[in-house]
This record gives structure tokens, C-alpha cells and sequence, in this order.
């Protein structure tokens, strides 16, 4: 039996992916979206880092091409580090994309957690900040990893630049081809010794989903967010703003576009920021 419209609405039933949901990752289909609609990108902004939507989207998708090339396996698990920035999210969506689990290092663990954290998960491939490559070259001689991508350059470190050249025999990402493989793995230490958690692909997308009935983002809202909340919730919260066009700071120490602010933050629950009325404008 076919799939109809709802009743009335002349909409999709509500059963299928709405015209503008992520496609197999948080990230699958934003490209496109924005090169159709480019007046309605936004932007992720680091210290000193501005990226326009549309340009980040086509990097994940290149990465995610790139990361294939060497052989990164549905469900293989990467780590990240690096503080929140464009960098983390740009590592951290590009691993999904390609079908892999991205392990988000938080940069407050001590070496030994991070290194249980890439043994207990057996990841062979790291993916760091340049400011933090010392540290994962280090973290890469006592783990199971044999391969650090650096945003950087370093001895030892392969630069992140290398996998966004152009695949030589022509082939192309495909964003549905990670679907449902994907996902984020949290950790923490216990009494019992180190757990980790899998926040597969159906799980951010029910985040993202409750996440813009509830907050309604516009591209005129100003996203912030930094080390505080949950790193799934956080990640759902970003990739949510690119797709509506709105600006994200990523960071504690970035400061807003000139002449706007904040209006949603993680604290640690995403929200939205109430100014008080002064003269009849907000």
C-alpha cells in the first residue's frame, strides 16, 4: 500500500523524514540544502575562527570522503580532541558522516582516562586540535592508536587539509551511507572502573528533533555553546543551528557577531536567553 499525505495538510505522513531533516547523519543533506538555499546559511564561529555554514558542510562531506579513502569502516571509532570549537564539531560530524563513532576526549580528563577511553573502545585514529597534537602523539604511543590527523601541522601528524583533496578515481560521498551506524560515545569513570555509552544516530536525531520544537531556532538566533551540558545534547544543539541558518559560538571565549547576542545557550540545558525589556526593544 502506498504512502499518502496526511489528511488536510498536504504534508508527508508523519512517519517520513521531513523535505529538511538530516539524511543519515546530523550533517547528511545540509551541503545541498544550503547550495539551493544560500541565503539562508549561517555560520560557526571559534576564537579567531569564522566559517560560513555551506563552507563546513562541504568540509565534512570532503573529510568523510577522505576518511573512506583510508579505510575507515562502518562503526569504526575515532577519537577527538579538542576544546569546543569548529575544530570538535567539524571532527565530530565528519566521523558520523562516514558511518563511523566519534569518542569526543574531554580536554579536563586526565591522560590516563583518555588513554583507557581510546583502549576500552579500540580506537585506532585521533583526531586533534593543533594546540593539542603534543598531547596526542603522546596519548598515540600508549594507546592502540596509529593514526593522528592534526588541524595543524606537526612531525608524526597528518594535517587534517590531506583529506579534502579530491578523490583521485572520482568518487563521491554519499550522506545516507552511514545511516543508523553512526553515533557518539560518551565516558566516564565509575567505582567499577571506566563505562562508556553509545548515543547512536536514532538517539540525536530524537535530541535534534525535541530540540527544534522546543527552542524554534531562526537564522536570526545566536547559539552559544561551551563545556557545559552533555556532549550528545550539545552536538544535536549545533548541527540543529546550521540547519536552520543561525549563527553558533563555539566556546566559551567567543564573543558574538558586532551589534548582536546570544539568545539560546547550553546551561547546561539548552535554552533561550530572556532580556529584559528596556525602552520597548529586547
Amino acid at each position: 500500500m502506498g504512502v499518502g499525505l496526511s489528511s488536510g495538510t498536504g504534508r508527508p505522513g508523519r512517519h517520513l523524514p521531513r523535505r529538511d531533516d538530516p539524511i543519515g547523519s546530523l550533517t547528511g543533506g545540509l551541503y545541498e540544502r544550503l547550495r539551493l538555499r544560500p541565503a539562508r546559511g549561517g555560520s560557526i564561529r571559534g576564537t579567531g575562527q569564522r566559517v560560513d555554514s555551506r563552507s563546513f558542510a562541504a568540509k565534512v562531506e570532503q573529510a568523510a570522503s577522505g576518511l573512506s579513502r583510508r579505510g575507515l569502516c562502518f562503526g569504526d571509532v575515532v577519537g577527538i580532541l579538542a576544546p569546543v570549537s569548529p575544530d570538535r564539531f567539524l571532527a565530530t560530524y565528519t566521523v558520523m558522516a562516514v558511518g563511523g563513532r566519534a569518542l569526543p576526549l574531554s580536554t579536563a580528563s586526565d591522560p590516563d582516562t583518555q588513554c583507557a577511553a581510546l583502549s576500552e573502545t579500540d580506537a585506532r585514529l585521533l583526531l586533534v586540535s593543533a594546540d593539542l597534537t603534543p598531547a596526542a602523539l603522546e596519548l598515540a604511543e600508549r594507546s592502540r592508536v596509529r593514526q593522528v590527523i592534526t588541524f595543524g601541522r606537526a612531525l608524526g601528524a597528518t594535517t587534517f587539509d590531506e583529506l579534502l583533496r579530491p578523490s583521485p578515481d572520482g568518487s563521491c560521498y554519499n550522506p545516507t551511507r552511514g545511516l543508523f551506524d553512526n553515533g557518539i560515545l560518551g565516558y566516564e569513570r565509575t567505582s567499577g572502573g571506566l563505562l562508556t555509552t553509545l548515543y547512536p544516530h536514532n538517539d540525536l536525531m530524537a535530541r535534534f528533533s525535541r530540540l527544534r520544537e522546543r527552542l524554534e531556532l531562526t537564522a536570526d538566533d545566536v547559539v552559544a555553546v561551551d563545556e557545559r551540558g552533555d556532549e550528545a545534547t550539545r552536538v544535536a544543539l549545533v548541527a540543529l543551528a546550521l540547519w536552520t541558518g543561525a549563527c553558533v559560538l563555539a566556546g566559551a571565549e567567543c564573543p558574538p557577531p558586532e551589534g548582536r547576542r546570544v539568545t539560546v545557550r547550553c546551561a547546561p540545558e539548552p535554552e533561550r536567553i530572556a532580556y529584559p525589556e528596556v525602552d520597548g526593544a529586547y
